[in-house]
Order: C-alpha cells, then sequence, then structure tokens
C-alpha cells in the first residue's frame, strides 16, 4: 500500500526512543512489583531476565520489520504484508487493546497519586481528566506530543538513576536482608507464576517502530531509537528491582511491595529524604504521563491503519488537514480507555494488556520469518536494516512469548481465556472477510519492491 497522504515527516532518533520508552518506563514505577506476589524477589529477578530476553528479541524483529516497511500500522501492517488478513486484524486489534489497556492503567495510577496528594480529589474524574488531556494533546499533532514525551521521560529516568545512587553511595540506608526474607515465598510454582508480570518492564516497546511513516529517515531512526530505548529499560528495570526489594518488605501476602500501586515512590517515601521522596512523586506522574500520551500515539495509529484498508470503518482513516494527525482514530481512543478505567481494578487492566501484548510477540517474530523468506536476496533493496541471528531469534521469541501467556493460568485463567476467544473470532472474521482482496497485492507498485516469485509467495 501507499504511505498515506497527510502525514508529514519530521521524527528523529530521539523521538523514536521517547515513543518507545515513554511508553514502557512506567512499568518500572508499577505495576512489574506484582512479580514479587507472585514468585517473590528470585520470581521478580527471574521475570525480568527471562521478560528482557524476549524482549531484546523483539524489538530486533520490529527494528527490521519496520525500517522495511515504514509504515504506521506497526504490527499490523507486517502482518498484512506477509502472514494474512486474519493475522492482521487479530494483531492490529491485539496492538490497539495492549496501549488502550495501558494508557487506562497509567490514568488510574497518575489519579491514585493525586489523590495521595489531595485527598479530597476522586479517583475517577481525574483519570477521566487525564486520559482527555492526552486526547486533546494527540489531536494536535504527533511531534508536539512526542516531544512533550521525551522531556517527561528523560526527566523520570533520570529520577530513577538518582535515587539508585543515592542508595549505592549511603544517603539512606539499604536493606539486604529484605532479599532473602522474600527470596522464594511459593516455591518453584511461584517463580514459574511470577513470569505473567515480567513484560510489564518492557511492555509496549515495539510501539517505538509504530512512527515510522512519520520519520525523516525510517530506516536510520527506527532501529537507533528502539534500540537505545530497549537499553534505556534494562539498564532502569535493573535499577528498580534492586533499590526496591531492598527498601520494601516483599515478605507479607497481600502488602508490601507486592501489591504497592506505585513501589518506586513507597520505596522512596521509606527513607524519608524529603527530595527523593519529591523527585520519585514527580517522575511517577511523569511516566505515567508520559506512557499515557505515547499509548494514544500506538493505538490511534494502529486503528487508522486497520481503517485505510477498511478492516473498521474508513471513517477512522482522516487525516487533520492542519495538525496532519489521525484526529478521529486519536480521538476514538478515549472512549475506550475510559471503560477500561471504570473497572478501577490496575491488576485486571494490566493483564489484558499484557494478553494482548503477548498476542503480537508470537506474530510480531512470524511476520519476520515470512518477511525473509518471501525476501530472501533483496536485503539491500528491501531490508535497510537487518537484525542478526535471525530467523533463530525469531523463533525462540515466539516460543518465550507462549510460554509467558501459559502462566497467566495461575490468577488470570478467566482473563486468558476471554482474551484468546476473543482474538480468535477476530482472527477468522476478518480472515473470511479479507481473504479475496488479499490475494493479487502488486509489491512493486504498493511497496516499491521486486514482487516474489511464486514460489516464494506462496510459502
Amino acid at each position: 500500500m501507499s504511505e498515506s497522504p497527510g502525514f508529514v515527516k519530521t521524527l528523529r532518533p530521539y523521538h523514536v526512543w521517547a515513543l518507545g520508552v515513554g511508553i514502557v518506563l512506567v512499568g518500572e514505577y508499577m505495576g512489574w512489583n506484582f512479580t514479587i506476589a507472585k514468585g517473590g524477589v528470585l520470581g521478580a529477578l527471574l521475570a525480568m531476565l527471562v521478560a528482557g530476553t524476549m524482549y531484546i528479541m523483539i524489538s530486533l524483529c520490529a527494528s527490521e520489520l519496520g525500517a522495511a516497511t515504514k509504515l504506521a500500522g506497526g504490527p499490523y501492517d507486517w502482518a498484512r504484508l506477509f502472514v494474512g488478513p486474519g493475522a492482521a486484524g487479530s494483531v492490529g486489534l491485539a496492538v490497539y487493546m495492549e496501549f488502550i489497556a495501558l494508557e487506562a492503567a497509567d490514568a488510574i495510577v497518575v489519579a491514585f497519586i493525586a489523590q495521595e496528594i489531595f485527598p479530597q480529589l476522586e479517583v475517577f474524574p481525574v483519570t477521566l481528566l487525564v486520559i482527555a488531556t492526552l486526547t486533546f494533546i494527540n489531536y494536535r499533532g504527533v511531534v508536539a506530543a512526542l516531544t512533550l514525551n521525551f522531556f517527561m521521560t528523560a526527566i523520570a529516568f533520570v529520577a530513577i538513576i538518582a535515587f539508585f545512587f543515592s542508595g549505592t553511595l549511603g544517603v539512606f540506608e539499604l536493606h539486604p536482608e529484605n532479599l532473602f526474607q522474600g527470596a522464594v515465598p511459593n516455591g518453584l510454582i511461584g517463580l514459574f507464576a511470577a513470569l505473567q508480570f515480567g513484560p510489564w518492564f518492557f511492555l509496549g516497546i515495539e510501539g517505538a517502530a509504530m512512527c515510522a511513516e512519520e520519520c525523516k529517515s525510517p530506516s536510520r531512526a527506527v532501529p537507533l531509537g528502539q534500540q537505545a530505548g530497549m537499553i534505556t529499560l534494562l539498564v532502569g528495570a535493573a535499577m528498580t528491582l534492586f533499590v526496591c526489594t531492598m527498601l520494601l518488605d516483599s515478605s507479607l501476602p497481600g502488602e508490601g511491595l507486592g501489591v504497592s500501586v506505585y513501589p518506586l515512590f513507597e520505596a522512596a517515601q521509606s527513607t524519608g529524604v524529603f527530595f527523593l521522596v519529591a523527585l520519585l512523586a514527580l517522575g511517577t506522574l511523569l511516566t505515567c504521563l508520559s506512557s499515557a500520551n505515547g499509548c494514544v500515539c500506538d493505538s490511534s495509529r494502529s486503528w487508522f491503519a486497520l481503517s485505510r484498508d477498511h478492516f473498521v470503518s474508513n471513517w477512522f482513516s482522516s487525516v487533520h488537514p492542519k495538525y496532519q494527525s489521525p484526529y478521529k482514530a486519536v480521538i476514538f481512543t478515549m472512549p475506550i480507555a475510559i471503560a477500561f478505567a471504570f473497572s478501577g481494578y490496575l491488576d485486571q487492566v494490566i493483564t489484558f494488556s499484557i494478553v494482548s501484548g503477548l498476542v503480537c510477540y508470537v506474530l510480531i517474530p512470524f511476520s519476520l520469518i515470512r518477511f525473509r523468506k518471501m525476501f530472501p536476496s533483496h536485503i539491500s533493496k528491501v531490508r535497510p536494516f537487518a537484525s542478526p541471528l535471525q530467523p533463530w531469534i525469531a523463533w525462540f521469541a515466539m516460543a518465550i512469548a507462549i510460554v509467558i501467556m501459559s502462566t497467566l493460568f495461575w490468577g488470570y485463567r478467566y482473563n486468558l481465556l476471554f482474551a484468546l476467544i476473543f482474538y480468535l473470532i477476530a482472527y477468522f472474521y476478518f480472515h473470511y472477510k479479507h481473504k479475496k482482496h488479499m490475494k493479487h497485492f502488486d509489491w512493486e507498485k504498493e511497496m516499491g519492491w521486486p514482487n516474489p516469485s511464486h514460489h516464494e509467495a506462496k510459502e
């Protein structure tokens, strides 16, 4: 397909970094700590390492696909081009739901922080205000939204670094005994079950590639911004786990670190150092706003791409004549995010976002495998960035995603069942509806690529 008219190519690598890290850094400030409730400190460490390995592989796959296709739909467009309409429709919805649920979770935490500072405030009205404000910012255009993300994300990441070094340099006392008291509270099953919240450390980094259509040089900006973002997140996750587990008790079931809404902020409160408490409160607030802001950007691009190809109403595929934003798709994110936020159950909203993300993490590497089979000998023409050790890491990433998805059986089996049925229905519906329209795709005309041989296209 051709690039959408109206999108202006203005984004640079730091915008891609800001989009990816801006969405994901919130995972260091909240949500990851539910791994503690399942598997203790050792379970959290295992979850971080396993999820981190998967996300490094996914980000490499996404960088190669994003740099090659240069389209706004991200995982949806990759599945549409290289797998088929059923996979495209289901992964497009999964991306949309992943980021919408994440936006709702971010807005809920912002509301809780606001209530902590001003007890007279109610959580739900503040949540609505956050969602409406960020929708308006994205309505006004992507450059302003992602420039704002860059500064908010940078401040939030500096806050984590300052907190970590304050502890290691003796500004406050760390408690190494906490590592052993809550190491493995639920045995081996707990270690395995902890994997279900491991993705929250890095959930959404693949979304950095979804602004490829608006980058000045996608083949450079997408891989550079995405890999820099992954390094940032790995460093932040390690620092966060180290400091929080040494400051907050993780051995008591139903309380402490394992159930905290904002663990980094509570860890800062436990130090009694006013500067750090204020800094981490600001960091928590900014990272939630940054994440929700990026989620509006990415979810609207996924819905826009679905609309542009008539998977959903093409009414949503309009680009604003002045702001060059997919403004109808942006506005449509608001009622869905409000519906998620209305539940108020943070772990349930997070779980649905994780399941939706895991659906993508099976189909993104599979899309890369199909892409390389269809275009094996046109590296310089089609693949400006080629990720290493393929297709082996793509298969390995799919295997890890399936294993993590299976761990949701412990505690969230109904969420898992509902999500899988939802996406299976979407798969068969879109496959039946669009299979005739996807048979004769002219790669030369639509993508500027040489058409694959009959054998390669059929495989």
